[in-house]
């Protein structure tokens, strides 16, 4: 009976409310401010080229559309209705004593309290199905005024529309009972209204010097739009949406109970109801535990795993270590899936992935670690996820900061380099600023990297600032070389985080070049760096460190050295110190393959097919010089240089001289197709065998530039990329043309 008359209660005051609530328009202005983000978009899209708005991985086309229209609505739109709806729905009964008289009938407080609450999430549940259904219309619109992609889904996302809808209703709850509840305590409408605006601006303050915490509601929010997928491992909610709901919980009834009792003294003074302690201990507790940050469990085995989704159907991926370039493990596709166990033990770094030699990427991961990728490819288009035990690892990595750095401008500016000490306070700080940052990461499920990569990943971070410290150290002493410049104990500080020997860190070309300047830093022998560091690094200890050194420097030795005998001297008198006969093999073939390509020596022969189908060869261009971009349809960087190359290819066309656009395409339509709307002045050629292309020329990425003379000798087999200044000058020495003015 009691529990038939509360809901009787609840229910008469609940119509009270919506007869109030006539004539304010209050769930119009919900339905409006709903659809104003996907009607702007809507306004823009149908106001650009189409060309703007294609894609080429697959995509749903109505999933897609909300997706883009989230931001505004989820970081102004929605948060602002709040604010306003729940003034709007405390402040009239705060004005008429509404609030006083209602309390004087026969209603429970109760039943006053959370009518209005139902009145205010029902403003929010219309404002966000008018976001979805306008959405959903204009994108059904718009399909008729332009070119949708090939690759656009035009199937309706039921239950992706109803996950991203459930999503926002519930991570739009603390921001609700935080509103609603300073608007039921505070009889002010305007200063409700500044409460809530100033914590929706102080979000746009904060969020650039990360300092909005993850429980902060306009935060939570927000956060619809930027992870709009929602959780990596498969839930419904992410963490942040989980604390919305217990938060606001715990806040509601703390609400309920200081309006009950007028005032937080009396509402608090004494110990609460059982069920008070009870939703008190639960939700405190839940949110306590939700935010408890995670790591992933070591796997029993190291695997690498995943599938590719394409039409396309690939063979092998390859796994190469970063620091030798050496192969790891080449992994059998079958049907476009993987899965490889690793039985030798690998060290936590970073490793290339490259799919049939085409498609590539980065991954993080070591011994006891089990790694899926996720892929999807069309055409040119690639898109890589890696989830497993590095999940945090790898999204960090996929999203680096580029904080802007004072230090960095210093030296670049030569400004303060006659005070040191203004250098030192300013490296300092930055380095303790970017070392407490590099462990404030986290997944949208609330996952943190693993101890191993955050102190690998300071130890960069470190390696950089030292890098740094030295390079202010050569200007002062080129400026300055009469004073002493010391670090203090700042620096002291930063140099004692860092080994000399940390072979985990080889892979990073920071790092080498920060132990090869402290090898060589008290040598002022009169002769050139490379023999300096050399000389140095062959008095290591034996081990694997010292053999990757020595891997690091005489490779770099071969790509700069000038003449074929400077290379080959080098490599005879320091390969040998190398204790890996692996890494000996492979120096040695390296120097081959530099031998080979060098100025002088004899271009390999290749046959190719032209656009009307007949084979043509190198051999068939000798008498002139011939520039050659190799390049495929599916390279991004090569549709950037193509431009270039075509630009110089119509400004030397009266010089002796042919440029060739060589394709290594296995699809011969897409080459064929593309190639026929490239410029006139560029042969369009197929290669044959684009294999034994690649052997001969060492042709391991693409675009790759090939200067050949007329007598068909290399001038340059790797030129650099054509919109690099030194690209012309090099082509103009080699035809004997004036430098330009």
């Amino acid at each position: 009976m009691c529990m038939k008359t509360n809901i009787s209660n609840f229910i008469t005051v609940l119509k009270a409310e919506n007869i109030k609530r006539r004539g304010t328009m209050l769930y119009w202005n919900s339905a409006i401010l709903g659809i104003i983000s996907p009607l702007m978009f809507f306004s823009i899209l149908i106001s650009i080229p189409n060309e703007e708005i294609k894609s080429e991985l697959p995509f749903n086309y109505y999933l897609r559309f909300i997706e883009d229209t989230l931001q505004p609505f989820t970081y102004f739109f929605f948060p602002l209705l709040i604010i306003i709806t729940a003034s709007r729905i405390t402040q009239l009964d705060h004005k008429t004593g509404g609030w006083q008289l209602m309390e004087t009938q026969p209603a429970y407080k109760f039943s006053i309290y959370f009518s209005k609450f139902i009145t205010l999430l029902t403003a929010n549940a219309i404002s966000i199905v008018s976001f979805i259904t306008v959405g959903l219309l204009s994108a059904w619109v718009l399909h008729f005024f332009i070119d949708v992609p090939k690759m656009a889904i035009l199937e309706f996302p039921l239950m992706e529309i109803f996950h991203t809808t459930t999503r926002l209703f519930v991570a739009s709850l603390l921001i609700t009972v935080l509103q609603f509840t300073i608007s039921v305590l505070i009889p002010s409408f305007i200063w409700s209204i500044l409460i809530g605006f100033f914590g929706l601006l102080l979000t746009l303050f904060l969020k650039p010097f990360n300092l909005v915490p993850v429980w902060y509601p306009y935060e939570i929010l927000s956060k619809i739009a930027s992870k709009h997928e929602g959780s990596d491992l498969g839930y419904w909610f992410t963490f942040t949406e989980y604390i919305s709901l217990t938060i606001s919980t715990i806040l509601l009834y703390i609400g309920f109970r200081w309006y009950q009792h007028k005032t937080f003294k009396l509402a608090f003074a004494k110990i609460p109801q059982a069920t008070g302690l009870a939703i008190l201990s639960i939700f405190g507790g839940l949110t306590c535990w939700l935010l408890c940050s995670n790591q992933m469990a070591d796997h029993d085995k190291t695997v690498f795993c995943g599938k590719i989704e394409s039409k396309d159907k690939f063979k092998n991926i390859y796994l190469k270590d970063l620091i030798i370039q050496d192969t790891i493990a080449i992994i059998p596709i079958k049907n476009n899936e993987f899965h490889y166990i690793f039985k030798d033990k690998i060290i936590a770094d970073n490793y290339q992935f490259i799919l049939d030699g085409k498609y590539d990427g980065n991954v993080f991961f070591g011994q006891k670690d089990s790694i899926y990728l996720d892929g999807k490819i069309a055409g040119p288009k690639s898109e890589f996820k890696l989830k497993g035990t590095r999940l945090a690892e790898n999204q960090m990595d996929s999203d680096p900061k580029s904080d802007w750095s004072v230090v960095t401008y210093y030296l670049q500016e030569n400004v303060n380099l006659d005070k040191p000490q203004i250098i030192i306070d300013a490296l300092y700080k930055e380095w303790k600023k970017a070392m407490e940052a590099s462990n404030t990461f986290k997944t949208v499920d609330n996952y943190i990297p693993k101890n191993d990569y955050t102190e690998r990943t300071q130890k960069l971070i470190t390696t950089n600032y030292l890098n740094l410290w030295n390079d202010f150290l050569k200007r002062r002493a080129a400026l300055y070389p009469n004073e002493k410049t010391t670090g203090g104990k700042s620096i002291e500080e930063i140099q004692n985080k860092l080994s000399l020997t940390d072979e985990s860190l080889l892979s990073s070309q920071n790092y080498f070049d920060y132990v090869k300047d402290q090898l060589i830093t008290k040598d002022n022998s009169d002769i050139d760096e490379n023999t300096k560091a050399i000389t140095a690094i062959s008095k290591l200890k034996n081990g694997s460190f010292k053999d990757k050194m020595l891997f690091w420097q005489i490779r770099k030795v071969i790509e700069e050295a000038s003449t074929s005998t400077e290379r080959n001297q080098f490599v005879s008198q320091y390969n040998p110190l190398i204790t890996n006969t692996d890494y000996q093999r492979k120096i040695n073939n390296l120097n081959r393959i530099a031998e080979s390509l060098g100025k002088g020596k004899i271009a390999p022969s290749f046959e190719a097919t032209a656009l009307d189908g007949k084979k043509v060869s190198l051999a068939g261009l000798r008498g002139k010089y011939v520039l050659i971009d190799v390049w495929s349809t599916w390279c991004g960087p090569c549709r950037q240089q193509s431009p270039f190359f075509e630009k110089f290819a119509l400004k030397y066309k009266k010089e002796n001289i042919q440029f060739v656009a060589l394709s290594s395409d296995e699809n011969v339509k897409e080459w064929y197709i593309s190639a026929k709307n490239k410029s006139k002045t560029v042969l369009q050629w197929h290669i044959d065998n684009s294999k034994q292309f690649g052997s001969n020329y060492d042709v391991v990425s693409i675009p790759r530039f090939i200067l050949i003379d007329p007598n068909g000798n290399f001038v340059n087999a790797k030129l650099p990329f054509p919109n690099n200044n030194s690209f012309e000058m090099i082509l103009r020495k080699a035809l004997h043309l004036p430098d330009e003015e």
